[in-house]
């Protein structure tokens, strides 16, 4: 085990034994009544209702969802066990608890003399499932949850969270194929997906890169310029992907404002089923996925779950072709009916061949726009950016009987990219000289390991039960990177290229960077009369990154978040974070200068309607980044180097509006609308990402084995200035466009279904600006056409 790790663990027991320190003096052989917990649960719908208890309660439930449709919880109010509380909320509603040997509840319809508990159970299927990571949405039928943890750890509905979140469910990643995670955030409202070229992507929230990522939970930062990985990611192990918008360091510590990307695994079923898919679409798109999961012996307290797909993809722009692999596997082990193992690894690896580095010439040699085909590949035939990328997990949770629940968990992620790469640039002629390739050799191995230890549960104070997370996290990132300088390859006819040019003779050198980031937080949640809840919390972090000679030391980020139920299904919400990002950059008198500073204000009202079926919300914000480092005219007195100073940087004010969920029974839907206005100091406009975006997709059942869907995103114009023909600047613009998409489905039998998947219906022209002066096209119009198989 690494060494970071092996040092972290102490730490990780001394935090479990501080948290319950009553409970953990009892000794094994005392049995132990239930603790009861206060509850303060409205009447509300029955899954929202169970989800609330089971997370304030410390246990696990499971419900099949047509059992909860349409069905209402009672109010839950007073001090219950969880089992109590449970059995209070299903008052009047025709159905049973009953609880497995593991400890897991599960709701049933009540037969004519059934005992409100029984010991023993055979599950149903399991259709909504809680866990310390929220609500599981795969076989939901969802397009919304009803539970979320990317804030602060705590397992809140999206109307209890006092921030603007939406989540991408398992049900709408298969009802309109999306595959990769570029493809999941072009889908996610407010969100803005920029190709850079054939493999890399920038991603904008409130106009600010998102570079800060979660696996379960566990923080990654990204680094955007490279590609190790994360743009492709490989959906078919998630069960959906949380996006948290504004700064977030409560729980990723440092990184940017924009937002923060969660993306939850799958977790192994507790009953026996598989998932077969063979799909095959346009430029020769073939695509394979097997995903099987059940318990490994009689109790099913053991159970795993392996993820197995492999695609071959060739594409609209010439040459180009890409053949990705996965490999998912996790196993938990219930080793008491309170205490839950998970240990997990995936692989994945992408072999592109002519990939593409940048984009596309955008101007001649005239100052005109190039006009060659959107099928145009710059790429030599030797260009690629082979990725690969692996995990392995394991978390250790044990719940104990005063409701308190304490985890820990441990992570290991290493990523590497081979990248002989290069992109044609210049400004074509007539005659089709005027460009050459522009060529490097980039390699880098990355590993990383990360922990994470915390304890919450409840606790009274004047009266009233609030909610408490105490923990510590650390991680360490280690970047091997070897790199060439630039070479450069003439092009003699770029109307003629097709990307045959010699690989020049690398000549490499290498670069190690380490990153050290550790932290530990706290957050309350305080329930106060009237409806109104109160979330306090802060972050006290250290980063160091000897590379770039950076050492910074208790950096405090505070958060507040206030929450007022004033109607039966609207609550209203505010709240303050920050986030921090360390910089290298240095004054006239060699000081490092002082971390950016992002700041996230908002506000703004949600609700739950329909019995608890729809989530809605409109948010209104402002980010703020200061201590931007902005060059002077001056060098610095020590090393003779440039020297800068730090100023107010970018702020972004704007709404959100978002719905999403259950309409009507078989009619789902996912819809978001964003405005934003970002300005720097000077008050010029930021221009990278659109100040207007809008997306819908929904699908509808006309009949009981049909779903018809579609959907589209529009934004409004970007546009940035770049270096000019001869001399000067010009302006670069990409209009405002809308892609539109379908999709339709056909259940052949109860286990075979058959589906198709139509993109950019109007086969609309559009491109991402890579670098002002280059472009990359997103794809024409195409189609994918799946076979399912599900037992």
């Amino acid at each position: 085990m690494p060494p970071l790790l092996m040092r972290q663990i102490p730490l990780a027991v001394m935090l479990l034994s501080c948290a319950v320190p009553a409970v953990l003096a009892q000794t094994p052989s005392v049995q132990i009544a239930p603790a009861t917990v206060r509850y303060d649960v409205p009447a509300q719908s029955l899954n929202a209702s169970l989800i609330a208890i089971a997370s304030r309660g410390g246990v696990r439930i499971s419900i099949d969802a047509d059992l909860a449709r349409g069905v209402s919880g009672a109010a839950v109010q007073g001090d219950f066990t969880a089992e109590q509380a449970l059995r209070r909320a299903l008052q009047g509603t025709q159905l049973a608890l009953l609880k497995t040997g593991s400890g897991v509840y599960t709701v049933q319809a009540a037969a004519p003399q059934a005992s409100a508990v029984q010991p023993e159970a055979t599950m149903p299927e399991v259709i909504i499932t809680t866990n310390y990571l929220g609500q599981v949405t795969e076989d939901t039928g969802s397009y919304t949850t009803g539970a979320v943890s990317t804030a602060n750890r705590l397992v809140l509905s999206p109307r209890e969270t006092p921030h603007a979140v939406s989540v991408v469910t398992r049900q709408q990643m298969d009802d309109f194929g999306l595959v990769q995670l570029s493809e999941v955030l072009s889908h996610t409202p407010g969100v803005y997906v920029q190709h850079i070229d054939s493999e890399r992507t920038i991603y904008y929230a409130r106009g600010f890169s998102l570079d800060n990522f979660s696996y379960d939970g566990l923080p990654w930062t990204r680094d955007a310029s490279l590609n190790l990985g994360e743009s492709l990611a490989n959906m078919d192990l998630y069960d959906r992907v949380e996006v948290l918008k504004g700064a977030n360091a409560l729980m990723s510590g440092a990184g940017t404002p924009g937002a923060t990307v969660n993306l939850i695994r799958k977790k192994p079923t507790r009953e026996l089923r598989a998932l077969a898919d063979l799909s095959a679409g346009s430029w020769s798109n073939y695509r394979g996925m097997v995903d099987v999961g059940g318990p490994l012996n009689d109790s099913g307290s053991v159970r795993a779950r392996a993820v197995a797909s492999y695609q071959d993809k060739h594409s609209f722009v010439d040459r180009y072709q890409r053949r990705s692999e996965l490999a998912y596997g996790t196993l938990e082990a219930d080793l008491s009916p309170r205490t839950l193992l998970t240990v997990g690894a995936d692989y994945q690896h992408t072999v592109p061949r002519n990939s593409d580095w940048g984009g596309a010439p955008l101007f001649d040699a005239d100052g005109k726009r190039f006009t060659m085909r959107r099928s145009f590949n710059g790429a030599p035939t030797w260009s690629t950016q082979q990725t690969e990328a692996k995990s392995v997990f394991a978390s250790l949770e044990h719940t104990f009987d005063n409701g308190w629940l304490a985890n820990l968990r441990l992570i290991h992620q290493a990523n590497a990219l081979y990248a002989p790469v290069a992109y044609l640039d210049g400004f074509p002629k007539a005659d089709g000289s005027g460009t050459s390739v522009t060529a490097r050799q980039y390699n880098s191995d990355a590993t990383s390991n990360g922990l994470d230890m915390y304890a919450k549960g409840p606790f009274t104070l004047l009266g009233r039960t609030h909610e408490l997370v105490v923990g510590a996290n650390a991680y360490r990132k280690q970047s091997d990177d070897v790199f060439s300088p630039y070479s450069f390859i003439k092009v003699d006819n770029i109307y003629t290229y097709r990307g045959i040019v010699a690989e020049p003779k690398w000549e490499l050198d290498t670069a190690r960077e380490v990153i050290r980031q550790k932290a530990v937080y706290a957050t309350g949640r305080f329930s106060l009369p009237q409806g109104v809840h109160v979330i306090l919390g802060g972050r006290l972090s250290s980063y160091v990154n000897p590379t770039a000679d950076i050492d910074e030391s208790s950096i405090f980020t505070p958060y507040a978040g206030l929450t007022w139920d004033f109607a039966p299904d609207l609550t209203a919400f505010a709240s303050y974070s920050d986030i921090f990002s360390p910089q290298n950059s240095r004054d006239v008198d060699n000081r490092t200068l002082d971390p950016m500073l992002g700041k996230n204000i908002e506000a703004g009202v949600k609700g739950v309607f329909l019995n608890g079926r729809l989530n809605a919300s409109a948010a209104a914000f402002e980010v703020r980044q200061d201590n931007y480092a902005e060059y002077v005219d001056a060098v610095n007195k020590v090393t003779g180097m440039d020297a800068y100073r730090a100023i107010d940087g970018v702020r972004s004010r704007g709404v959100e509006l978002e719905v999403s969920g259950q309409l009507m029974p078989g009619w789902q839907l996912q819809a978001g609308y964003t405005h934003k206005i970002a300005r720097d100091a000077s008050g010029k406009v930021n221009t990278l990402a659109p100040e207007d975006q809008l997306s819908l997709y929904s699908t509808w059942q006309p009949m009981p084995r049909l779903t018809v869907g579609g959907g589209a995103r529009w934004q409004s114009h970007t546009w940035q200035k770049t270096r000019a023909v001869r001399g000067g600047t010009t302006t670069v613009h990409q209009g405002s466009y809308a892609v539109f998409d379908a999709m339709a489905r056909y259940q052949i039998s109860d286990r075979l279904a058959v589906s198709l998947n139509l993109n950019n219906l109007g086969d609309r022209t559009y491109y991402g600006i890579s670098t002002g002066r280059r472009v990359s096209y997103g794809d024409p119009r195409n189609a994918m056409l799946s076979l399912s198989y599900r037992y």
